[in-house]
């Protein structure tokens, strides 16, 4: 059950096959394989051994896949740090994971302060602090046969964004790994002649399983881009004859923005995840340019892929599709944990081999949401007759306006019909009377007087009162996270008195 396994197949069948790509280089299938092979042979050297942790601190370069293979060669364990965070984070999550080694680029080393870090540092490029270059590893003797591993045992710790609280290291097999990517394999038709572009962060376990897993499993090749500029993606989509484009919400609606020309033959589709995409945002796309994006979800305790709209079969837009094979999705009562009829909201649960094995360190917030095998999301949906399931909002993000329940995502799907919207956000604010009012953050193209009051006149002609906007507050950017996600908590948490739901 060693994922190494995959890496050495693909190799094997396509060892000329291009696996990863940039602007500057590229890698066949048999040169990855050998990079991985000799990273795992210095990696073993540093003492990294069966069940130790190395964390990855890095943006996506090439150097990421062949480490990450490296670390499961040796049957250890990834943990993967967003290049962004700030010392005080990174610390928290080195300390949480007990990690052995700590891999990150010289700029970043530099501005690390870490004094009470007593792992390796690994470092790609110059830096001033005791530290093994990275060239260092290769000189190792490899190693050739990936370690034995149980299919029940850690391959990967992810830690989530930490809603509430500080972020929480969800442990996932090599079995929720191996079977969610192979399904993914299913589900979007892979083909060997596929390249996929990934502009995601590879730290994240969308990009994660997508880049690394899905691909590498089906002898794909991935274009890897280390920022998004709309416009450098929009250029390389084309120069590089990308085939799959996967994505968040916010960059579809940056590329549809930067876009003169529309022009993408190669593109055969788009697969869009984290967040519910617009509906309006999915129409503009797919006319401008002329392809299809198919929706799908899941979270990082699910490997993170639970459910896809079929690539060759119903689309419905505005649904997150159907569960992947082998995985099973109801919908319960989030007071009750009873399993409730079509069609009416409750909090979306799922199982299957796909379910993480639980929060490193953490059973009380592991049993919170492990019960029965089923994996509770927070998130509130519904399904229909033909099984397809929708998300209506975060259980965490329902407003509540005198008592009746008002879904952030219906109020942004008219917000986003609004013709000078670029973005925005709907959250509940505290109010004396209401208990909650709805409070909507955006993003607009050019700001004029009373703009604010158009918006909530626009809305009120669309929906009923109690869920339209009270307040509106133009901002020049909403806080996002690195892979596009707009963060309402730092949102909640500038608005003054407001009680956070915990």
């Amino acid at each position: 059950m060693n994922l190494a396994h995959l890496l050495d197949q693909t190799a094997t069948e396509y060892p000329e096959r291009v696996a990863f790509i940039n602007a500057e280089q590229q890698l066949s299938y048999q040169e990855f394989q050998k990079q991985s092979m000799a990273l795992a042979g210095g990696l073993k050297q540093l003492g990294v051994g069966k069940g130790d942790r190395v964390a990855i601190m890095l943006p996506n370069i090439l150097p990421f896949p062949a480490l990450t293979y490296a670390i499961w060669r040796v049957g250890a364990q990834l943990v993967t740090l967003n290049p962004l965070m700030k010392s005080q984070e990174v610390a928290y999550i080195l300390t949480d994971s007990d990690a052995l080694v700590l891999v990150t680029l010289g700029a970043l080393a530099e501005a690390l302060e870490l004094p009470d870090y007593q792992g390796a540092w690994v470092v790609l490029g110059e830096t001033s602090r005791q530290a093994v270059p990275y060239l260092q590893l290769f000189q190792a003797d490899p190693v050739i046969q990936p370690e034995p591993l149980e299919a029940d045992e850690v391959v990967a710790v992810i830690y989530t964004s930490g809603t509430t609280g500080r972020p929480k290291g969800a442990m996932l097999t090599s079995r929720n790994l191996d079977f969610d990517s192979a399904v993914a394999v299913e589900a979007i038709k892979l083909t060997v002649d596929d390249r996929f572009y990934c502009v995601l962060p590879l730290f994240h376990v969308y990009a994660l399983n997508v880049a690394l897993l899905v691909c590498v499993r089906g002898g794909a090749s991935v274009f890897l881009e280390p920022r998004f500029v709309p416009q450098v993606t929009l250029k390389h989509l084309k120069e590089y004859n990308c085939t799959t484009f996967i994505g968040v919400p916010a960059l579809f609606g940056a590329l549809l923005a930067a876009s003169k020309e529309g022009d993408l033959q190669k593109l055969r589709c788009c697969i869009s995840g984290s967040a519910p995409l617009p509906i309006s945002v999915l129409n503009q796309f797919e006319e401008k340019f002329q392809t299809v994006i198919l929706e799908g979800d899941g979270p990082t305790e699910c490997s993170p892929i639970t459910s896809f709209n079929p690539i060759d079969g119903t689309r419905k837009i505005g649904s997150i599709g159907i569960p992947l094979a082998g995985i099973e999705m109801a919908i319960v009562n989030p007071d009750t944990d009873e399993f409730i009829a079509v069609g009416d909201v409750g909090e979306i649960v799922v199982k299957g081999p796909n379910v993480f094995k639980g929060y490193l360190n953490q059973p009380e917030e592991t049993a919170k949401v492990l019960k029965n095998d089923w994996y509770y999301t927070g998130d509130l949906g519904y399904v229909d007759k033909d099984g397809y399931f929708y998300i209506v909002d975060r259980i965490k993000d329902l407003i509540i306006v005198g008592g009746l329940n008002v879904y952030a995502r219906e109020v942004e799907e008219i917000l986003y019909q609004y013709p000078a919207l670029v973005a925005c956000a709907v959250v509940g604010e505290y109010d004396t009377l209401r208990g909650e009012v709805v409070h909507a953050f955006v993003e607009i193209k050019e700001h004029k007087d009373s703009i604010e009051q158009d918006i909530i006149k626009f809305t009120r002609e669309k929906l009923a009162d109690y869920k339209c906007p009270r307040k509106v507050t133009v901002l020049d950017q909403l806080p996002r996270s690195l892979t596009g996600k707009i963060l309402k908590r730092t949102l909640k948490e500038g608005l003054k008195g407001y009680p956070l739901k915990e």
